[in-house]
């Protein structure tokens, strides 16, 4: 009885969780956009950072593993891409008080945006900029939003057996559960190159789902709603009611998630 009484209580403070977000709302919010003041304020910074209005830009939430990256900017700089570094602009910019209007600006004005973090992912979905993410940890609560959103996933290790997860094995509650023992491979540099060229593909032609990625959606939207009773983070991130987003994971890692 007092194991009955314990996972009821467990699974109403689960449900009693209010999201952070809403999935549906950020699918259908118009982009955020800056004043015209702002703009000319904005555009004013760039210029004396040396970016011209006639390149195309890319801008890169981090840079911290040159090995990994290279392959991906020899992409984007042969596909006539100028790489904004986001953090260094930052930096270079951080005695002023236009570095926050700045960076809005470059998210803003790019092709698409690379990112490793949640927050850099809400900043592409807020301007209405396409975006990468990468290194996500887990598939359901960092799943894109916006159709012209794509992420990758870390490989995760089982620090206790050295064993690497499938990447359906996290779509399970035990995955869940059990993540405070994981470690995280990043993503290699072939398969961020490959990101980075689906989404150039993207931009330039639209954006489309294979089959795998299509049947990944749909198997991060029935996990989301399997596990909403069970895992926090599932309703927190607004992912328990059968929409999880529009994007997909890139294209060479979904065909090993069938």
């Amino acid at each position: 009885m007092a194991d009955r009484t314990h996972q009821r209580c467990a699974v109403d403070e689960v449900l009693a969780i209010a999201p952070r977000v809403n999935r549906l709302a950020v699918r259908t919010a118009a982009p955020a956009t800056l004043s015209d003041a702002d703009t000319r304020q904005a555009q004013r910074c760039a210029a004396a950072l040396g970016l011209t209005d006639g390149q195309p830009i890319v801008t890169v939430e981090t840079l911290n593993r040159p090995d990994l990256w290279a392959p991906a900017l020899a992409v984007l700089r042969d596909e006539g891409f100028q790489v904004v570094r986001l953090p260094a602009v930052v930096d270079v910019a951080a005695d002023t008080a236009d570095a926050p209007l700045l960076a809005r600006y470059l998210v803003a004005r790019s092709a698409f945006v690379v990112c490793t973090s949640s927050d850099g992912q809400s900043a592409a979905d807020a301007a209405g900029t396409p975006s990468l993410r990468l290194d996500a940890r887990d598939p359901i609560t960092a799943y894109p939003i916006r159709t012209h959103g794509i992420y990758t996933l870390a490989t995760v290790i089982d620090l206790d057996t050295g064993h690497a997860l499938a990447i359906p094995e996290l779509l399970t509650a035990r995955y869940f559960r059990n993540s405070r023992n994981c470690g995280y491979r990043p993503t290699g540099a072939g398969e961020i190159a490959a990101a980075v060229t689906e989404m150039i593909e993207g931009v330039r032609h639209g954006w489309r789902d294979t089959d795998a990625q299509a049947q990944f959606r749909r198997a991060v939207a029935d996990a989301g709603v399997a596990l909403a009773s069970q895992v926090r983070d599932v309703i927190e991130w607004d992912a328990a009611g059968g929409f999880v987003g529009d994007g997909r994971l890139a294209r060479v890692q979904a065909e090993r998630a069938r």
